[in-house]
């Protein structure tokens, strides 16, 4: 594997498992008697989550990096014309994207298994934005070998030492010779430029204010549903108290009709034990009285017999 290949496919692999990749790589590289690679590949830097985060958005939706960026360029075309006009629209345009893109950089990196915090989220943004407002910080946003996030640090100036593994241009000068070439800047350039940090500033707030006035209406949303909700379930439980009362009449009325029918019952109950008992010394009454009417009527039949007949 060459150095450029090993580069693209580590700095693809998530943070928790770059340091054991790398130096795996690295083992294998020395072993194969490669030490100048295995070198380079051990002294290759580990991403911070927003690095690889504008990594992983270059590897997943390169098209829409590069939208961006190309959007960048047209905003310094246009600060450098000093169309104003176009300018405020290419701000609208920045902001829509990048906040497309930090959605876009949560949902991949949680298909990773990282959640993006709001913090890192910024991170990746001002990295977006780095790359937007500088051709050399653009460079280091396409190679996807981003070993740290980028930030601009005024207009148009982007700190890139060390900001990329790849070979990707960078902008070294001295301190003095910076200070030199702003001081050289043209007048209208300078206004270019004053105008193009007024309109992000204003566009940026903008965004902040929209943002905040759209998480308002979501809690008055969120609040006047959960207002309607507590009613309802107000009044089912109104519903339900009433059912409960009702139920619980009824119930106290059927166990007083219990009562009073085991009352009843009992003393039916009683009586007919008493008339089973009547009942029964009756029929042993009549039993008996029918044996004495069996045994008169076999003694009369036998007396008559005995009667001598008539003369």
């Amino acid at each position: 594997m060459d150095f450029p290949t090993l580069l693209d496919e580590l700095y693809a692999v998530p943070p928790g498992e770059f340091t054991a990749t790398r130096d795996r790589w690295a083992r294998e590289a020395r072993d194969d008697g490669d030490r100048e690679l295995a070198g380079r590949i051990a002294g290759l830097k580990k991403p911070p989550v927003p690095a690889w985060a504008v990594n992983l958005l270059v590897r997943e939706r390169r098209d829409e990096v590069e939208q961006l960026l190309e959007l960048g360029a047209a905003m310094r075309e246009a600060t450098a014309s000093l169309a104003g006009p176009e300018l405020r629209e290419l701000g609208v345009q920045q902001h829509q994207v990048l906040d497309a893109m930090r959605v876009q950089a949560g949902r991949l990196t949680l298909a990773a298994g990282v959640r993006l915090s709001l913090d890192v989220g910024e991170k990746v943004v001002a990295t977006l934005r780095a790359g937007m407002s500088d051709p050399a910080a653009a460079d280091a946003v396409r190679s996807g070998t981003l070993v740290r996030p980028l930030e601009a640090t005024g207009f148009g100036e982007v700190d890139l030492d060390g900001a990329s593994a790849a070979d990707s241009p960078v902008r070294p000068a001295p301190a003095a010779k910076k200070t030199h070439a702003r001081r050289s800047v043209p007048k209208d350039e300078l206004k270019a430029r004053r105008e193009e940090r007024a309109a992000q500033e204003a566009e940026r707030e903008r965004a902040e204010a929209e943002r905040r006035e759209r998480e308002r209406r979501e809690l008055e949303e969120a609040v006047d549903a959960a207002r309607e909700e507590l009613a309802e379930a107000r009044d089912d439980a109104g519903t339900a108290a009433a059912e409960l009362g009702s139920a619980r009449r009824r119930s106290e009325d059927l166990a007083r009709r219990q009562e009073d029918l085991q009352a009843k019952l009992a003393a039916v109950t009683e009586q007919l034990e008493a008339a089973t008992g009547t009942l029964r010394s009756a029929e042993r009454g009549a039993h008996g009285a029918d044996e004495r009417v069996t045994r008169a009527q076999r003694e009369l039949t036998h007396l008559e017999a005995r009667l001598p007949a008539d003369p």
